[in-house]
């Protein structure tokens, strides 16, 4: 039996009192197994308050020393109201990127809590990682490291209400908002990068490059006949081989996997438009969310990775909630384990692969998964919250099938050919692009162009939106490439223009953001104001076309 540093031992002494431990302390597998979710001390009433999730990470990381595998902890970033992001790593020598990367194994980012009244996965992860701790899984650290992020969303996290996720089956004493302090939806902050938590989680990705990340949260919406839904990334830009081992390999096997275990049943993410009697203009089918890589999962698909959504049923009792997102972790980590090297090779493939001259979607639309599925749809009851007296769902224990169209993938509905790069001119807006491309690792380079054949954007129309979507007018720009003059005059008299070539291991991320057209760019968020082009000028977007 390991025996604590006399430091170590009253670090995890604070902690259990935080976290639930009791009595002495013999030795770290002794504490491990006495530490309790404030899920699990509450009877699934109540869910972890930021101050315990820490508490629990660092009394589980004590109780760990000495082991085979311990595991060690770090932050990767601060909040709106200052507060620190814990992060837990498992399989590496420490805590750097460098020396996370240098282990040489497959990389698996797990983090929880984006939106913050979506506990289950909080509770979940935090399981996950007294599970580590304990031991369990040893035989993953031969080809794994695993980071675990459980609180991601931590200002959201504290502002606990019992109000919060009307509908919700529980916890009854409350749970935190979805959007952070600045009410921004973190899960819709991927590309424009403006909370300080997407920058800092974007940041940990660029830094160390997870070859899997998954994203846990809570659906609510239609009544089905499954614990937890999931998705792929949904972008029509994700590497074909990436899409196809999660689709055709993995998530069937996890489904099957939870299912033979805990009789709990899973499938793809959807809901059916009209399912509690509002207007519906689609026809009746299984529809999943949006291609754009604002969110999470299709951004990682988008830098050529592996990213899986995980959502647990809204209306599911909690401790059902967190089983089913503990049991999702687990069995997509032991898919990494089974394919380690596979996956690896999938990422390699996908940085090598040149996009120039390809047609990249810059739009989407939902496509029919093959033939009509087997959907499992469910009943619910409706019942009133014990606090409030506010009406709340309640799944019953019925999985009824409806033979219709999933809706689960995206094809292009737009496309453009990628250039060999974008040329980005001098404006007022240069120093935040530079400034975003750094945040997502894109490669740049600054330097007068002269006698370079480019095309630049000549608007035709445009469109900005008469309300705010988290906090920006969207935009919208239609035009056509030009050639550009050729320049004239002494070369030491051109501007330096920012060129940003598309063959790089993030080219895919490239045109998304750079590309006028896109739906989830630059121009989309307003970060090129449009208020004051007109029909006619150009943007100060330009492209070198593959010759």
């Amino acid at each position: 039996m390991s025996v604590l540093p006399i430091r170590a031992a009253c670090l995890l002494t604070a902690a259990c009192m935080a976290v639930g431990c009791a009595g002495p302390l013999p030795g770290g597998r002794a504490e491990v197994e006495r530490l309790q979710t404030a899920a699990e001390r509450s009877g699934d009433a109540a869910t972890t308050s930021y101050a315990d999730v820490v508490a629990f990470v660092d009394a589980a990381v004590q109780a760990s020393l000495g082991a085979p595998t311990p595991l060690r902890s770090t932050t990767f970033g601060t909040t709106v109201e200052g507060r620190t992001l814990p992060l837990v790593v498992w399989g590496a020598p420490d805590v750097t990127p460098a020396a996370i990367r240098a282990t040489g194994k497959t990389r698996v980012l797990v983090f929880a809590n984006i939106h913050a009244g979506e506990v289950a996965g909080k509770e979940a992860a935090l399981e996950f990682i007294r599970d580590l701790a304990r031991g369990r899984h040893a035989e993953w650290a031969d080809s794994l490291v695993l980071l675990v992020a459980p609180i991601y969303n931590a200002d959201g996290n504290e502002r606990i209400a019992a109000g919060n996720r009307p509908l919700q089956l529980g916890p009854d004493a409350g749970m935190g908002q979805r959007p952070n302090a600045q009410g921004l939806d973190l899960n819709r902050d991927f590309t424009k990068l403006v909370s300080p938590e997407a920058r800092a989680l974007v940041g940990l990705i660029r830094d160390v490059d997870p070859h899997v990340v998954v994203d846990l949260h809570t659906t609510d919406g239609t009544a089905m006949g499954y614990h937890l839904t999931y998705a792929p990334p949904l972008s029509p830009n994700t590497p074909a081989s990436i899409d196809a081992e999660l689709r055709e390999r993995w998530l069937p096997a996890v489904s099957a996997a939870i299912l033979a275990s805990d009789d709990m049943a899973t499938w793809h993410y959807g809901n059916v438009p009209g399912a509690f009697g509002e207007p519906a203009a689609a026809p009746r089918g299984w529809y999943s969310f949006s291609p754009q890589p604002r969110f999470s999962t299709n951004y990682v698909g988008l830098r050529g990775r592996l990213g899986l959504l995980s959502e647990a049923y809204s209306y599911a009792p909690f401790g059902e909630r967190i089983r089913v997102s503990r049991r999702f972790v687990e069995e997509v980590v032991t898919q990494a384990y089974r394919h380690a090297s596979r996956v690896q090779r999938l990422a390699a493939e996908a940085d090598a692969t040149p996009v120039s001259g390809r047609p990249i979607a810059v739009r989407g639309t939902f496509a029919a998964d093959g033939p009509p599925h087997d959907v499992l749809l469910g009943v619910v009851d409706t019942v009133a919250h014990p606090q409030t007296g506010e009406p709340r769902l309640r799944r019953q224990d019925v999985r009824r099938v409806e033979r219709m169209p999933a809706y689960v993938r995206f094809v292009p509905s737009e496309t453009t050919v990628a250039p060999l790069a974008y040329v980005l001119r001098p404006s007022t807006s240069l120093d935040a692009i530079r400034d975003l491309l750094d945040a997502h690792g894109i490669q740049y380079r600054q330097e007068a162009l002269r006698g370079t054949p480019r095309e630049q954007f000549q608007v035709d129309s445009l469109r900005i939106a008469d309300r705010p979507f988290q906090n920006v007018r969207m935009q919208e720009v239609w035009g056509r490439w030009m050639p550009v003059a050729p320049e004239t005059g002494p070369a030491p008299g051109l501007a330096p223009a920012l060129i940003v070539p598309t063959d790089q291991p993030l080219g895919r991320l490239v045109v998304a953001l750079l590309d006028p057209r896109s739906d989830d760019g630059i121009v989309a968020w307003g970060l090129l104001p449009l208020a004051e082009v007109a029909a006619g000028q150009s943007l100060p977007i330009e492209r070198i076309p593959v010759p």
